[in-house]
């Protein structure tokens, strides 16, 4: 017995339709792929493994945003090495001066001009920033740590150099009258009321805005590093105490015997601060070098982690190009039958 069945245009053109659509997301898919060289759904391509590509990815972004971070902290310490060595440059000049001082060849005016010249390129270089940032602040690194000693109206430190000298000696430093200031009382000022104006909380609450702590770095997963000077560091306070005995105590106009008195202290101040100086380069230049090491170990992780990633994400180039291929000739079929299947009537089975 034969039985007959019923054939829908429409149904053939609906089916044919949802094909369409599918080669169509597959296409957009294909060329995705081409374009970015992995997988477009890596969770219906990984399945199981995808959360293992999701964690390295996180591994990869959190250790390359320290390895940024490190390379603008190079970029500061660089900066900061730089400054320091200005600032040994310029106290070694001055050390040359206080050794010659003693000599009657040597007028006070080289030397008042030397210790200005020190403490005002001391001063610059503490205040020296980068990127918006006071490198020798410590944590207020938006704060400029150190004032103009021979600003007008005078700094803080400057006015209390004076009010120590008015409360000790009677007359101002500027006063001619400091020639009778005797090589004793000079030296029991220089020991005790003078001295005083430079401990560390004298200095803070006179001389600098920066903060006694450092700034500290992440260099690495597990290491923290101080990677800062700080201008409350004991040396540039030692280094401001003997430029200013010679530029702030009215050096030209006192005796030669008190005038060698000065001399002799700021000599072993600057003699003592030199090698701390010496000491402050070292520590930075080692932070340096771990910053460094830190980031070659880092580079070493980040190729290893975008290497792993691209294995399990990567695709091959030349088998998405085939199936692009493919997809295109079967959606150009689907375009044509569908073609086919709008322009059939009724009239073509009739006739």
């Amino acid at each position: 017995m034969i039985s007959t069945s019923f054939v829908s245009s429409s149904s053939i053109s609906n089916d044919t339709r949802r094909s369409i659509a599918r080669l169509q997301s597959q296409l957009i898919d294909a060329q995705k792929e081409l374009a970015t060289g992995r997988h477009a759904d890596l969770g219906v391509t990984l399945g199981g493994t995808t959360g293992v590509s999701v964690s390295m990815r996180q591994d990869l972004e959190q250790i390359q945003s320290i390895k940024d971070s490190n390379n603008l902290v190079l970029g500061r310490m660089d900066a900061s090495q730089s400054a320091l060595q200005t600032i040994a440059t310029s106290t070694q000049s001055f050390l040359s001066s206080l050794v010659s001082g003693g000599s009657a060849s040597v007028p006070s005016a080289t030397l008042i001009q030397s210790a200005q010249s020190g403490l005002q390129t001391l001063q610059d270089q503490l205040n020296t920033s980068l990127d918006g940032q006071y490198l020798f602040a410590g944590i207020n690194s938006d704060v400029k740590p150190m004032d103009d000693f021979f600003g007008s109206p005078p700094s803080a430190g400057a006015q209390a150099v004076t009010a120590a000298f008015v409360a000790k000696f009677g007359v101002s430093p500027t006063d001619p009258s400091v020639a009778n200031i005797s090589p004793s009382d000079m030296q029991d000022f220089l020991n005790n009321e003078f001295s005083n104006l430079f401990t560390p909380s004298s200095w803070a609450s006179t001389w600098s805005s920066a903060s006694d702590k450092s700034v500290s770095s992440r260099i690495s997963r597990t290491e923290i590093a101080n990677t800062s000077v700080t201008a409350n560091d004991s040396n540039f306070r030692t280094l401001t105490e003997a430029f200013t005995m010679i530029s702030g105590l009215g050096f030209a106009n006192l005796s030669s015997g008190t005038q060698d008195v000065i001399i002799a202290k700021a000599r072993d101040l600057v003699g003592n601060a030199t090698g701390g100086l010496t000491q402050v380069q070292s520590y930075l230049g080692v932070t340096q070098q771990r910053v460094t090491s830190a980031n070659d170990q880092i580079s070493a992780q980040v190729d290893f982690l975008t290497k792993s990633i691209d294995n399990l994400e990567q695709i091959d180039p030349a088998t998405v190009t085939t199936q692009l291929s493919d997809i295109s000739t079967a959606l150009q079929a689907a375009y044509s039958i569908t073609n086919k299947l709008n322009n059939l009537t009724i009239m073509d089975y009739l006739s």
